[in-house]
Order: structure tokens, then C-alpha cells, then sequence
């Protein structure tokens, strides 16, 4: 899986001296550590010192507003071939509910004013929507068979508008294909269409009134759907694929960049013999639109007990999710007024924990990579300029192995140092982090429960590691 950043706003904020000198000594010195060790003074307890007890507060929030299709500032979410759109139900992961997701695609002819092949007595034999399968998420270990269903979208959705997971699409209930998938064996179940092997893919056969539709819309010359793109997109706006929300334990993903809608047909060529042809309809990034639609739903589980915690004094379990659902919010009440320090390193360290003896990984997996960005007390959210600085192979935030007194624990670090200098030194009340699984390309997929500053366990709780050098006034 690809790892891409989720935000991209930049700060806002002006720099203070301080941070300023402090950025341009480790802009110098991006190795596999904020500083190398050999530049980091030593800690003596007389200048530079290093301290873990700062206090950390960690809430539960749930994060939405993931955009899934079209465009949102500079972000062209649409027309990017590393974006996979989940479809399917997980109905029953024992402690995060419910997930349901559904897409909304479009396609267009090769051309305008496109036409079939040059001849006569024509027969469209059949019509086949047809998205490439990418990834299964869930559980593979029993049956995973769904029903996905085929409606006509009626609705308008414009690539340079924003959708987002709850985004609706407006359909035509009239029911055009249904087919089920099994998505524990779909990765090596691969079609044979005119005797070729065809990579895992989902199809669904359209009825015989679409081909008569695109007979009609023929005949109908420049008035007609395929005498430009425009007309063709406001005569079918698009397709909507919905899966079974009441059945399934299992999300699978689908290139939808890649969607086609294949014309098999028949007629007599020019040179007054049979033939046959296949057209293809895809989709156009540069012109057509594509998102998802995803749900979740804790009711009944433990997590809805902790959605957009407010406890004063934090949480003692977090829930997080991929983008959109659960996420973290870390404040640190006393760090504002903290003395100005030069910060040589700085870290936030988490440990994934069981909970309720539910192992979380059986079926649904740890996250594999969290991301960490910036908020503040009313909820805007920014990437957090360690990204930018110092790249996010310096940031992390992927899952490791560590080991507590002989017990292997999944553990998740970010090197957080411009930022936390950057708090000491506005003396920022307002500032949050906020943690969650890393959009990938594969919204929804994996989730993780971390310990919280409340647990009960002093060995896992979220610690803050800053090494500080005091200045000499």
C-alpha cells in the first residue's frame, strides 16, 4: 500500500526566533534520527536534560469529512490512480461496529462523437460494467460472499467539488445488475472472456434496455448522448454500486480508476462479412468523477462509549481507525508554560494493548501506520510542519515491535521535535495533536486500540520524550 499524507493546509503561524534558528540547525541534519546521536549534547542534568513525565491528556474524537471523489482545495482527489474505493459490509468487528461503503463512478466513450464500427445490421450482444479488484480487508477467514447491487445514478456530482464518506448519491431504483463476489478468493479468481484470462475483477452484465438505449442515443446523431461529452454525462450521470448492508464481515477494494464499460457486439463489416468488436467506455480523469460512500455505526459495541470523549482527565483505551472513524486527541495542558528551551528531540511514544481480552488483531489487523497532525479547540486540523521539514520516514508513526519486561508490544513513535519547540516557544494554549490510521489509498481498512494516559498499566501509557538544552541567559 502506497502511504500518502492526508492534509495538506500548511501552518499559518509565524516563526519565533528561537524556532527559527532551531529549524535551520536540523534542516542540516535529516539522517535516520531528528539529530544524529554524536550532535545531540550529552545529558548531563546541568544543561541538557531528558524528561518523560510530562503530562498527557488523550481523548477519543471521531473523525469524518475524508474526502473520497472530486476536488477540494489544490487536492484533485478524482483523478488520482493511487486512490482504491472500498466496497462492501463488515457488520459485526466485536468492539468497532459496523462499516458499510458503497461507490459512485462515471465513465465516457474513447471520443467525442464517437460511433460503433462502419457497417451494417448491428446486435449488441451484451454490456459489461467491469472494476478491477486491488485488496480484501477483514474477515478471509470464512465465508465472505456479498451481494452487490447496480443502479443508475441520477445525481450531479462535479469533479471540482468536494465529496466526502458521506457524500449520498441519488439513483434510479430500478434495479440494472446484481452480482455476489466471494472476497476471500477474489485475488485469484480471474474471468475467461473470449477465451483470455482477465485479471480479478468485478462485472456486472446491464440489461438488455441499456443496450436498446445506446441504439437510440445513436440514432439520435448530434442530438444525441454521444455527440460530446456533456451531453453524454447529463444523459448518464454515472453508476452506483451497493453492497448488502446486512450481510458480510469483509470490505474489498477496487481500482476504480480504471473502471470500463465493455459493448461486445456484432454486424456486418465493410467488406460485407460477419464480425464482431468490443468498445470500451472508461473512466476519464480528466473529466469524470468517482467516490465513496462510507458508514460506520458503533451502536451496541464498546466504542460508542467513548466516541468524542470529553473526560477532563482523559481516556484509558483509544479507539483509532483509518480515515473516516476513531481518532486520538493528545493535549498537554503544562507544556505552554514550560521555559524556553532549545528542544534537541522530541518524541510521542503509544502502545496498541487488548482490551476486554479481545485479541484485535484475529481478524481485522493492526493499523500499519498512524498519522499525526495538528488541531486545536475548535477543531481545524493542519498537517503538522515536522512532515514538511524533515519528511515522513523521519516522522513515523509505523507499527514496531517492542518489548516491556519481556512482553512484545506493537508500539507506534513520532518524532515530533519542530512542533513541540514551536509550542514551547509561543506558549500555544490552543495547540492539540490528534492521531489516526494513515490514508493510504485504502479508506477504512484497519484499526487499533492503544492504551490511554488513564490506563491502569504505568508500562503503556503515552509518554512525551523531550531532550532539552536550557538557555544560558
Amino acid at each position: 500500500m502506497n502511504n500518502s499524507q492526508t492534509f495538506s493546509s500548511p501552518f499559518l503561524h509565524k516563526l519565533g526566533v528561537l524556532s527559527l534558528l532551531t529549524i535551520v540547525f536540523f534542516s542540516a541534519c535529516r539522517e535516520n534520527t531528528i539529530l544524529p546521536s554524536d550532535l545531540i549534547p550529552p545529558i548531563d542534568n546541568i544543561n541538557t536534560f531528558s524528561q518523560d513525565t510530562f503530562t498527557i491528556i488523550t481523548n477519543n474524537v471521531y473523525q469524518d469529512s475524508i474526502l473520497t471523489g472530486g476536488k477540494r482545495n489544490s487536492t484533485q482527489i478524482s483523478s488520482s490512480p493511487n486512490l482504491f474505493h472500498a466496497l462492501g459490509t463488515i457488520t459485526n468487528d466485536p468492539i468497532f461496529g459496523k462499516t458499510h461503503a458503497n461507490i459512485h463512478v462515471e465513465v465516457l466513450p474513447p471520443v467525442p462523437n464517437f460511433s460503433f464500427k462502419s457497417g451494417t445490421n448491428r446486435v449488441i450482444d451484451s454490456v459489461v460494467l467491469s472494476i478491477p479488484y486491488r485488496a480484501t480487508y477483514g474477515d478471509t477467514i470464512n465465508n465472505s460472499t456479498q451481494t452487490f447491487k447496480l443502479f443508475r445514478s441520477i445525481g450531479t456530482f462535479s469533479k471540482d467539488s468536494a465529496q466526502f464518506e458521506f457524500t449520498k448519491d441519488t439513483i434510479d431504483n430500478t434495479l440494472m445488475s446484481q452480482v455476489a463476489v466471494n472476497l476471500k478468493t477474489m485475488k485469484t479468481d480471474s474471468p475467461l472472456v473470449s477465451g483470455v484470462k482477465l485479471i480479478p475483477q468485478i462485472r456486472f452484465v446491464l440489461p438488455a434496455w441499456f443496450s436498446d438505449s445506446l441504439e437510440a442515443q445513436m440514432t439520435l446523431g448530434t442530438n444525441g448522448a454521444f455527440a460530446d461529452f456533456s451531453k453524454y454525462l447529463a444523459w448518464w450521470k454515472g453508476f452506483y454500486i451497493q453492497a448488502d448492508s446486512t450481510n458480510g464481515n469483509t470490505i474489498g477494494f477496487f481500482d476504480t480508476y480504471r473502471t470500463k464499460l465493455n459493448i461486445y457486439y456484432r454486424y456486418i463489416n465493410t467488406s460485407a462479412q460477419p464480425d464482431t468488436a468490443v468498445d470500451v467506455f472508461a473512466f476519464d480523469p480528466n473529466i469524470c468523477n468517482r467516490f465513496n460512500t462510507i458508514t460506520r455505526n458503533y451502536t451496541g459495541k464498546i466504542v460508542q462509549n467513548f466516541i468524542n470523549s470529553t473526560a477532563p482527565a482523559g481516556d484509558s483505551v483509544l479507539f483509532l481507525q483509518n480515515e473516516p472513524g476513531m481518532s486520538a486527541l493528545i493535549s498537554m495542558p503544562y507544556l505552554p508554560s514550560f521555559e524556553n528551551v532549545i528542544v534537541n528531540k522530541a518524541e510521542l511514544i503509544f502502545y496498541a494493548v487488548s482490551y476486554n481480552n479481545f485479541t484485535d488483531t484475529l481478524m481485522y489487523g493492526t493499523i500499519p501506520r498512524l498519522q499525526i497532525f495538528q488541531t486545536d479547540t475548535v477543531g481545524v486540523d493542519n498537517v503538522i510542519p515536522d512532515y514538511n521539514v524533515f519528511g515522513s520516514n523521519i516522522v513515523d508513526g509505523k507499527a514496531t515491535q517492542y518489548s516491556i519486561n519481556g512482553i512484545t508490544l506493537t508500539q507506534y513513535k513520532f518524532a515530533v521535535t519542530y512542533s513541540i519547540q514551536r509550542l514551547i516557544s509561543e506558549k500555544n494554549t490552543n495547540f492539540r495533536f490528534k492521531i489516526m490510521g494513515l490514508n493510504n489509498g485504502y479508506p477504512a481498512a484497519y484499526r487499533v486500540i492503544l492504551a490511554g494516559n488513564k490506563s491502569s498499566n504505568p508500562l503503556v501509557k503515552p509518554q512525551l520524550k523531550i531532550i532539552y538544552t536550557k538557555i544560558i541567559k
